[in-house]
């Protein structure tokens, strides 16, 4: 697992030095005193908006981790009922109890997904991990071919799946890719000529 030190998308302040998108959302964030609200959970930004594949419609993704599932339905009420599609409802995900809080600011829809697990062991962060070294490994056309898909209406874990012909359930495919090395990444983009 890699530190604030090596990863950069465990603190916000890349969003303040990137793209037009990011550096709203970097504001949005602040505004609404969003992570501040969020801080004892442990949030971190995912999705694609860190990733630069973000279309229009895309969400801001924020993973948190609970200890106790109650404590983060009252935050999210206390800080977020008031905005504009607030809802919050309970699942199984991957058979662990999963809350998810959603709201929009007059910029952005986000989505608060929280497990017991560490944001940084969920599948979530997990997915954007390998999405973002297949990025950097790519040529450029990859990222463009990626955005394409999602303006079609594709997910972004089937989006990648498809661009590089892995066949199965994109969200389990994806993790496993995350174990490969560099260069196991890098065969698989140029057998599929990225």
């Amino acid at each position: 697992m890699q530190s604030a030190l090596t990863n950069p998308f465990l603190q916000v302040d890349y969003l303040q030095t990137g793209t037009a998108k990011q550096k709203e959302l970097a504001d949005d964030l602040e505004n609404w005193k969003i992570l501040k609200s969020l801080n004892g959970f442990k949030p971190v930004i995912a999705g694609t908006i860190p990733l630069d594949i973000d279309t229009e419609t895309s969400d801001v993704d924020i993973l948190v981790k609970f200890n106790i599932p109650a404590h983060l339905q009252k935050i999210c009420y206390a800080k977020f009922r008031n905005l504009p599609e607030y809802s919050f409802v309970e699942k199984t995900v991957d058979l662990r109890v999963t809350l998810i809080c959603r709201f929009k600011t007059k910029k952005f829809q986000y989505e608060i997904f929280g497990q017991s697990l560490e944001p940084t062991e969920q599948y979530g962060w997990i997915h954007m991990m390998v999405e973002n070294r297949l990025l950097t490994l790519a040529n450029p056309t990859f990222r463009e071919r990626i955005r394409n898909l999602k303006q079609e209406g594709i997910k972004t874990e089937p989006a990648f799946c498809k661009l590089l012909d892995l066949k199965g359930d994109p969200y389990k495919i994806l993790v496993q890719w995350n174990q490969k090395s560099d260069e196991q990444l890098k065969d698989l983009l140029s057998k599929n000529g990225f």
